[in-house]
C-alpha cells in the first residue's frame, strides 16, 4: 500500500488540455477522497495500532530483561522432614522466598549499582539465575552462596535455620547475606574471602539488621584490620571509615561509599591498595585510626 495516498488525494484537480485553451476545474472543500483510500483508514489504523503494540512490549522486554533473573526454590531438605515441612509451609508453598529473595536482591542492587550509569559502563554484574534452596543437612556458615555456570548463583541455606520455631528475621537475614555475596564482585577469585565476608556483614548493617558488638581493634597487630577472620571487625572498620568519608563530604548520603568503591574495584581482579583507595588512605593509617576510636570511646563497638 502506497504510505502517500492520503497526503495525494487533498489535490484532486482535473486538467483539460485542447489545442488553444486549457480549464483547470476549481479546488473543492473540504476534498474529495478516493473510495478505496477511505476504505483502506481501518487498515491503516489497525496495522498502526499492532506495530505500537509490538515495540511496547519489546521495549517493555528488554526493561524487564536488564533488571530481572529467573528464580527457582528449592526443598532440598524434603518435605517430610521438619525443617522441610517448615519450609513448605512458610516460604515456599505461598511464594514467600521468592518475595524475601526479591526485596533483598533490590536493596543490595540499588546499594553497589546506584545509577543507570552502572549498567551503561558495564560494571553492574550480570545475573541470569538465583536459586535459593533449602540444604539437607546443616552446616555451620547458615547460608553458603556458588555459581555452578557463569551468570548463575545458588544460594544454600542451612535446614537449622527452620529447626526452632518460626523465625522469620533470621531467615531474611540469611537471605540477605546470601544475596549480598550474590551482587558483590570477587576479583575474579582473587579478593580475600575476609574482605567479602566483611562486605556483606556491613552491608547487613545498612539493612538495618543488628549484628553482635565488635571488640576494639588493636593497633599492635601485625595483621591489617580488614583482613581480620572475624566479618564482624571488618564490617566496625568498614563502617567507622564509611561514618568519616560521609562527614567529609558535608552530609549523610545513606552510607555505602566505601562499599560501593571496593565493589567496583574488585570487578577485573584484586590488589591491597584497593582498599586504600576506596578508604582514601593507607591501610595502615586506617586501621590505626579506628583502633584509636574503639579504644579510646567504645571498647566494645557496636555495629
Amino acid at each position: 500500500m502506497n504510505p502517500y495516498a492520503l497526503h495525494q488525494s487533498l489535490l484532486d484537480t482535473t486538467t483539460v488540455t485542447a489545442a488553444t485553451t486549457a480549464k483547470v476545474h476549481a479546488l473543492t472543500w473540504p476534498p474529495k477522497a478516493h473510495p478505496n483510500t477511505l476504505h483502506n483508514v481501518p487498515d491503516i489504523i489497525f496495522r498502526v495500532i499492532l506495530i505500537t503494540l509490538f515495540a511496547t512490549v519489546a521495549i517493555w522486554a528488554n526493561h524487564e530483561a536488564s533488571k530481572g533473573f529467573a528464580i527457582e526454590i528449592v526443598n532440598e531438605a524434603g518435605k517430610y522432614s521438619l525443617p522441610g515441612k517448615r519450609f513448605s509451609l512458610f516460604y515456599e508453598s505461598n511464594d514467600q522466598a521468592t518475595r524475601i529473595l526479591l526485596n533483598t536482591s533490590s536493596f543490595v542492587e540499588n546499594l553497589l549499582y546506584p545509577n543507570d550509569q552502572d549498567q551503561l559502563m558495564h560494571t553492574k554484574k550480570q545475573i541470569n539465575s538465583v536459586t535459593l534452596a533449602l540444604a539437607r543437612v546443616n552446616f555451620s556458615t547458615l547460608v553458603s552462596v556458588y555459581s555452578p555456570k557463569p551468570h548463575e548463583y545458588t544460594i544454600m541455606l542451612s535446614p537449622s535455620l527452620m529447626e526452632t520455631s518460626h523465625n522469620n528475621e533470621a531467615f531474611v537475614l540469611a537471605v540477605l547475606q546470601g544475596m549480598a555475596r550474590v551482587w558483590l564482585w570477587d576479583g575474579k577469585g582473587a579478593a580475600p574471602q575476609a574482605v567479602l565476608n566483611g562486605l556483606v556483614e556491613y552491608i547487613t548493617t545498612l539493612a538495618g539488621f543488628r549484628v553482635s558488638d565488635t571488640e576494639a581493634w588493636n593497633s599492635g597487630d601485625d595483621e591489617l584490620c580488614w583482613k581480620h577472620e572475624d566479618p564482624r571487625k571488618v564490617a566496625g572498620f568498614l563502617s567507622y571509615h564509611d561514618r568519616r568519608q560521609q562527614l567529609g563530604d558535608g552530609g549523610d548520603n545513606g552510607g555505602g561509599e566505601v562499599v560501593r568503591r571496593l565493589n567496583k574495584g574488585m570487578r577485573n581482579g584484586w590488589h591491597d591498595w584497593m582498599m586504600d583507595d576506596a578508604l582514601g588512605m593507607a591501610g595502615h593509617h586506617a586501621c590505626a585510626s579506628y583502633g584509636i576510636l574503639t579504644r579510646h570511646h567504645h571498647p566494645s563497638s557496636s555495629i
